[in-house]
């Protein structure tokens, strides 16, 4: 009897000891990270459009619609499992969240190999993206070189206060309308995005002059290799959802220069 309760008790020690190595080693290995806090983040940071587009001296008004009915766009952030929700903290910080509560079913059932493959599963990273508070950013720095002289609001009652002091010549009205985020392969990241332009006379804010619907897409972005740390993977994200709301801000505001002229 003593020695098998010792031998129970060795079991149970090894266990334990085994679930804490693997977790660790999964950490160490997973995708986006490698330190041992799940929750990885870093502060926003927006980057200024570079167009080569010609500036003009029409004053156009800019309003940025809400994605989340109540909720400002600014305050809007996406992941790559629910989708849109509102989260002022969340939209002033980019980053990313491992579930490491996935590794102890995975250890149940197939030990090493099968933590190991949970924790190199896209999956296991949960990842966040301010993309409303990154679009406007990088759309507001375009439309100051592009329509120096316009301005830009970010409810109804800011556009008509506006509209009613200043001679703006039109109304535009920017609304995200869909944005997605997701990790295929393992560190690659991919991002798709539908924005609505509804361009209104200045006059009359309710009659449409035109509609344009701006789409871009990204696949497959290499945001580092297994040797890069957390740090790495958050600044390349960074990075390419700067380049990826240029890459639509740039779209939108040459169909507006194109149309709506000097």
């Amino acid at each position: 009897m003593a020695l098998k309760t010792r031998s129970k008790l060795s079991d149970i020690i090894s266990v334990r000891s085994s679930i804490f190595i693997i977790i660790a080693s999964s950490v160490l290995i997973s995708g986006c990270g490698a330190t041992l806090s799940p929750v990885k983040r870093k502060p926003l940071q927006i980057s200024s459009l570079e167009t080569s587009l010609t500036s003009t001296s029409r004053k156009v008004l800019v309003r940025f619609e809400s994605t989340l009915p109540g909720h400002s766009l600014a305050n809007t952030v996406w992941d790559n499992g629910s989708g849109a929700f509102s989260d002022e903290k969340e939209s002033q910080q980019i980053g990313f969240t491992q579930d490491y509560s996935k590794l102890i079913p995975a250890v149940a059932i197939g030990g090493g190999v099968g933590a190991s493959s949970v924790a190199n599963q896209p999956e296991y990273t949960r990842i966040l993206i301010p993309f409303g508070r990154i679009f406007e950013g990088v759309f507001q720095s375009g439309l100051s070189k592009t329509f120096p002289e316009s301005m830009s609001c970010s409810d109804e009652p800011c556009e008509l206060e506006k509209l009613k002091a200043g001679a703006y010549t039109q109304s535009i009205r920017l609304k995200v309308l869909d944005y997605k985020v997701w990790e295929n392969p393992l560190n690659h990241l991919n991002m798709k995005a539908v924005v609505e332009c509804e361009v209104y006379q200045s006059g009359a804010p309710n009659r449409l002059e035109y509609k344009y619907t701006a789409h871009h897409e990204v696949t497959k972005h290499s945001l580092g290799s297994m040797m890069s740390t957390s740090s790495d993977f958050i600044r390349e994200m960074n990075d390419v959802s700067n380049k990826f709301a240029g890459a639509l801000s740039e779209d939108i505001l040459e169909n507006l220069r194109k149309n709506l002229g000097d």
